[in-house]
């Protein structure tokens, strides 16, 4: 499993994430977000529809990537 960060919003409080599975050419989305003003306990987890399942580790490793930067 390889995850990459796509971009965040012009304010940061958007971190867009990229699983790429590692048998295999599929891979996943899904962003963690904050809204202006908010504290951590607001944050919400944004799953792309079309993703199918996201990898529980993926979202472990992400969410403690976010605390650092959101």
């Amino acid at each position: 499993m390889a995850i990459t960060t796509v971009g965040t919003d012009g304010d940061d409080r958007v971190i867009e994430f990229l699983v790429a599975h590692r048998h295999g050419p599929e891979t996943c989305g899904f962003a963690i977000f904050r809204e202006h003003g908010e504290g951590w306990e607001h944050a919400r987890l944004a799953i792309d529809p079309d993703s199918g399942s996201v990898p529980v580790a993926a979202v472990e490793w992400a969410v403690e990537f976010a605390r650092e930067y959101l």
